[in-house]
């Protein structure tokens, strides 16, 4: 394939920053990416999403529908070149046609992570339900949480230079600092939330979710920072809590995804588009300033 877009996700800047040790060096990253077919010929010039997991299709993993966690994959942009480059490659298997601006073709892969973590656990139809978080992952949860029916609270830190994009999808929001009191006066028996979508990006975020979450509640772990979390579980314990983590989409989640973006149900927030491979470095310098939701570079037009 010929890379036409690739987004900067939290992974990889874990990489770039070092708090998450490469698995591989050298190392091309990017796995958010969106490619134009070269071969096969009888598929040629489709634009194309591919899932990030490369698995051997035969052992007891596989068989069992677990093919994401084969222990014999390969995995683009982790272990495997990714698609900052000219050209990246992958397997039939794993690509997905799409009909989809590149720069919104890019959210495809977060986006089947996030409906991939709510499949593992659904959701009862009253629930309450938080999302930790401001950036890209947090604002693809608000909004499919929404569209499913919920009405989701963003919880965010005061003063966080995401806030107006977290605003603007017509959520309740509620400082990190003032969350306790929200939980006293707005939820049942001041107990917390029924479930928490933890997308912070952070050490902490874990720790910060089991807080907010009530008694036998739902955390979904979504931030991949390198480094160890710091956690109460003694809280953990307690409360009795169920943590679903979710590293990445199925198939089935690749297809949702990419009908929730074609349909425009979900609208994915690019703050900055950087033109051509000799623009990484500096793409990534921009990726990790906190004002960045979702950082793309772009080497066609």
């Amino acid at each position: 394939m010929k890379t036409i877009a690739v987004g900067i996700c939290g992974t990889d800047k874990a990489f770039y920053t070092g708090t998450y040790k490469l698995f591989k060096r050298p190392l091309v990253p990017g796995h958010e990416v969106v490619g134009e077919v070269v071969k096969p010929f009888r598929l040629q010039g489709k634009l194309v999403v591919p899932e990030i997991n490369f698995s051997c299709w035969e052992c007891e993993v596989c068989r069992e529908g677990l093919y994401i966690h084969c222990p014999y994959k390969r995995t683009l942009g982790i272990d495997f070149d990714g698609g900052m480059a000219e050209y990246f490659v992958a397997p039939l298997s794993a690509l997905h046609e799409v009909d989809l601006d590149p720069l919104t073709a890019v959210a495809v892969e977060p986006l089947a992570a996030v409906i991939n973590a709510l499949n593992q656990f659904p959701l009862s139809p009253n629930a309450s339900v938080a999302v930790l978080g401001s950036g890209n992952l947090a604002l693809l949860a608000l909004q499919l949480l929404k569209f499913m029916g919920f009405k989701p609270v963003a919880v965010i830190r005061r003063g966080s230079k995401k806030r107006k994009h977290v605003e603007g999808l017509g959520v309740d929001v509620v400082d990190l600092e003032d969350v306790e009191e929200y939980l006293k006066r707005r939820t049942s028996l001041g107990l917390g939330f029924h479930a928490v979508f933890e997308a912070t990006g952070s050490s902490e975020g874990l720790d910060i979710a089991i807080k907010l979450v009530r008694p036998r509640g739902l955390v979904y772990l979504k931030s991949t920072p390198g480094s160890p979390f710091v956690v109460d579980m003694t809280n953990g314990v307690v409360k009795e809590v169920r943590v679903i983590g979710s590293r990445c989409g199925t198939c089935r989640d690749f297809e949702k995804a990419i009908e929730l973006l074609e349909s425009g149900v979900v609208n994915p927030i690019v703050t900055r588009v950087m033109k051509g491979l000799d623009s990484v470095k500096k793409a990534f310098e921009c990726a990790i300033e906190p004002e960045e939701v979702k950082v793309v570079v772009k080497t066609m037009e």
